[in-house]
């Protein structure tokens, strides 16, 4: 009827409005610029960029780790990552979170591994089922920082005590904490000086940073490894450079603009 008016969206993921950001708006335009509208390949051949490799390098910065490993989407990243640690280290066992997100689940399954189902947050279950495996056994514990459907934060600090403890491996999804939590947005474990503590950090691009895309932090060596076994990074078109530029700009300027975020 030709009228406007202002309206809420609670239904969206841009939740600090970053995809409207005129400093995330100005890089993705110059990029397009630039490299033009795709990325024209894997990033294992043609599909490699300045713009995605400095976008990994904001990532890494943002979680404390030595690399980071850019994917279409945090979904690809769990599926991928969780999918190929198994064939990375022989006779791997995982344990989940029975409310992990689909993704994570799904990665487990196709991980082909041992795995066990530990109840939601119950530290009693998790050690009893480390206490029954080999204690020579490679294990990795795979959880979430901040539970989307429940709304409730993970014990994180305790659940790295057990992982020391029982010398296992660390995998925790920051998606829906990333850019909204922390002193520079790197999620629930920054805010409580954990990132370094955990082996593998997933998080999105597509949230709180308002762009497109999912990565995994991690070490140097791991970074390589899922970089040259993961299927899911090997075999598909990289992120558009334009896409990569606008992320790159969303997560510097949130690392320093503490008004929009919950600290």
């Amino acid at each position: 009827d030709g009228r406007s008016k202002e309206i809420i969206v609670w239904c969206g993921n841009d939740y600090l409005g970053m995809g409207q950001q005129p400093v995330v708006l100005d890089a993705l335009k110059n990029a397009a610029d630039k490299a033009g509208a795709g990325s024209g390949g894997t990033r294992n051949i043609s599909g490699h960029t300045c713009f995605h490799d400095n976008l990994e390098m904001e990532l890494a910065d943002l979680h404390y780790k030595e690399r980071a490993v850019l994917f279409t989407s945090a979904y690809n990243a769990n599926q991928a990552t969780l999918s190929v640690l198994p064939k990375l280290f022989p006779g791997l066992i995982i344990l989940s979170d029975e409310l992990n997100h689909a993704s994570m689940i799904e990665g487990i399954k196709h991980g082909f591994c041992e795995k066990h189902v530990f109840r939601h947050n119950d530290l009693l279950h998790l050690r009893e089922i480390l206490q029954k495996l080999p204690i020579d056994a490679p294990k990795l514990i795979a959880f979430e920082s901040l539970y989307s459907m429940d709304g409730d934060f993970s014990p994180i600090e305790a659940i790295c005590g057990l992982a020391d403890e029982f010398n296992a491996l660390t995998y925790i999804d920051e998606v829906h904490a990333v850019g909204l939590y922390g002193p520079r947005g790197g999620g629930i474990s920054e805010i409580k000086n954990l990132a370094r503590r955990i082996d593998i950090i997933n998080g999105t691009l597509a949230k709180a940073y308002g762009v497109m895309g999912g990565y995994i932090a991690t070490s140097e060596r791991l970074a390589d490894a899922i970089r040259s076994y993961a299927p899911g990074f090997i075999f598909t078109t990289s992120l558009p450079p334009a896409i990569a530029a606008a992320a790159a700009a969303s997560v510097a300027y949130l690392k320093t603009e503490n008004s929009l975020r919950l600290l």
